[in-house]
């Protein structure tokens, strides 16, 4: 139940990341810049504290995880800012179900091992399924489309993330020494991708890069962003650590638009939602965290 707990934790702050720049509409690359390194940079003395990281297959995660990173925030704030955080978050929704494929396709021992168990097996590809229905259905009106469209190499990337995290979060007995070099190499490496990115397509020169990263309401909106993204990276690599497949906790981000919508109600913010497709994605959600908690042999 633990991973339920942070899974659910994490929905909540990933609904925050995604408002942040439907208010601001500031540069989606200078906001990666500030999520990256600040985080980096805060918890980068932690490390002198914990053995040093010698496996290169690691390293290769969190340089990997680094780069997925850099590809999602980018996206993520430039289409908060254009179509909102509702839309924005709504289209994540399908991450799921890629997930779930994805991770059943690089262990096929643990796909093979449910598969057995027909019932279990039969009734989960249902849930998956009635999830696919109702996003289908939800992304029907044409800025849905358009956001599906932009978002389409975040979602993949969120996909490759989560399974990157769990790999990540396995990497030793030591559930600490896991986050602390995901929140100081992963994070590092998503702000220089960010940079790289930024510079490329903005060319403002070596005085105007500084100058609009330390602009100071940038200053203001990467401070608060550092303040929760924390808290989403660690709920999130303890989810993915302790559930058996990290399309399951990419599942609880179905509930990031509920909080998005809640949260753009009370700002009187307009948000098109149809309440009767989300609690019906709530509804499978529901069967399908009392399948995988339930004593039924769900393993992987």
């Amino acid at each position: 139940m633990l991973w339920i707990i942070n899974g659910l934790i994490y929905g909540f702050f990933s609904a925050l990341y995604t408002l942040v720049n439907q208010q601001h509409k500031l540069n989606g690359y200078i906001l990666g810049i500030w999520r990256g390194f600040g985080i980096s940079l805060i918890f980068s003395p932690f490390l002198f504290f914990l053995p040093p990281q010698t496996s290169a297959y690691n390293w290769f995660l969190l340089i990997f995880q680094g780069w997925l990173i850099g590809i999602y925030d980018s996206h993520l704030f430039f289409a908060s800012s254009r179509f909102g955080a509702g839309p924005t978050s709504r289209s994540l929704a399908v991450t799921t179900l890629i997930t779930v494929i994805m991770w059943w396709s690089i262990t096929p021992e643990l796909f093979f091992s449910l598969a057995k168990n027909g019932s279990v097996f039969i009734t989960l590809l249902l849930i998956l399924f009635g999830f696919s229905f109702c996003y289908w259905y939800m992304i029907k009106t044409p800025v849905s489309k358009a956001v599906f469209a932009y978002m389409a190499p975040a979602i993949f990337a969120l996909s490759g993330m989560s399974i990157a995290t769990k790999e990540i979060a396995m990497m030793g007995q030591n559930i600490w020494e896991n986050i602390a070099y995901y929140l100081v190499v992963s994070t590092f490496v998503s702000g220089f991708y960010n940079s790289v990115l930024y510079i490329k397509t903005e060319r403002p020169g070596f005085i105007g890069f500084f100058k609009n990263v330390l602009n100071p309401q940038v200053v203001n909106v990467g401070i608060y962003i550092i303040s929760f993204s924390a808290a989403l990276i660690t709920a999130k690599t303890m989810a993915l650590r302790l559930a058996p497949n990290p399309g399951y906790v990419i599942a609880l981000v179905l509930t990031a638009p509920f909080f998005v919508f809640a949260l753009n109600k009370y700002n009187k913010i307009p948000d098109d939602i149809s309440l009767r497709t989300g609690f019906s994605m709530i509804f499978f959600l529901s069967l399908m965290m009392i399948l995988v908690c339930g004593n039924w042999g769900v393993v992987d």
